[in-house]
């Protein structure tokens, strides 16, 4: 364990964006330590949905105690698996709407920044409900959500990601989006106006579901709902969200929600 921890260190310590690798780190450190609070994780058997390809989670899970982890993804291009005295940890592509595990067979799932990224949410809860046992429990936290300010998800891009006013992506067409864009787009962005804009309104990496539908998908589930606790926005452009009110329907608490963390159980 503490020479696999190695790599991950001197895998980060590599990467042109190792910053932003090691908030990502640690936020998924705090959303296993939040599960271990809710749930005590040694000798459990974990899920981790949309896990992180580096292994940020595998890394905290296995140091609680937990007897077996299990991170999945789409971007996991090649199997890992690490062996402690205590449990047994693995990373493996899989979808979150297909699971090929048997029913009953994890104590907790996970999932953080992932459910704006799944297609057809109601078909992965009932997964996450078949191979759940009796009074397990799912934690899931993700932003940010299509209807927030930012909910284009070109966060990680930084000052190109601010060169887009507060839910343009709502208020606006794609061509009304290139054209604006084309007037002000840096040279030597790491991408292109047009693949902006094609990630923004077409790649099927986001589902663009707003806030009210993912909510009533949340109650709609087979598990029952221990709560669901919205993630605030900070302050963002007044005009732009009086705009947004107008166009969507949605009140400004809606639009100001860049996220959700959920509580799950299965009874």
């Amino acid at each position: 364990m503490v020479a696999y921890i190695k790599t991950v260190d001197a895998y980060n310590a590599t990467q042109p964006n190792s910053e932003m690798l090691d908030a990502i780190r640690q936020y998924n450190h705090s959303i296993i330590n939040s599960l271990n609070s809710i749930r005590p994780l040694s000798g459990l058997r974990v899920l981790d949905v949309g896990a992180s390809p580096h292994g940020y989670a595998l890394e905290k899970s296995l140091a609680l105690g937990v007897l077996d982890y299990v991170g999945i993804g789409l971007d996991i291009s090649e199997d890992l698996a690490i062996k402690t005295k205590t449990g047994h940890g693995r990373l493996t592509y899989m979808n979150a709407e297909s699971l090929s595990f048997n029913d009953n067979e994890f104590d907790a799932i996970v999932t953080m920044s992932t459910f704006e990224h799944i297609g057809n949410l109601g078909i992965a809860l009932s997964e996450f409900h078949r191979v759940l046992r009796r009074e397990g429990v799912a934690l899931i936290s993700f932003e940010p959500i299509w209807t927030c300010s930012y909910g284009h998800h070109l966060h990680h891009l930084g000052k190109i990601s601010k060169l887009v006013p507060d839910w343009a992506h709502l208020l606006w067409s794609k061509n009304e989006m290139m054209e604006y864009l084309n007037s002000c787009w840096p040279q030597g962005a790491p991408l292109s106006v047009h693949e902006a804009c094609e990630w923004i309104y077409e790649d099927n990496v986001l589902n663009r579901k707003g806030i009210k539908e993912i909510q009533k998908t949340l109650y709609d589930c087979p598990m029952q709902v221990e709560w669901i606790a919205p993630l605030l926005d900070e302050v963002r452009n007044e005009e732009q969200l009086i705009a947004a009110v107008k166009k969507t329907g949605l009140s400004r608490d809606e639009l100001m929600t860049k996220g959700l963390s959920v509580l799950l159980y299965k009874h």
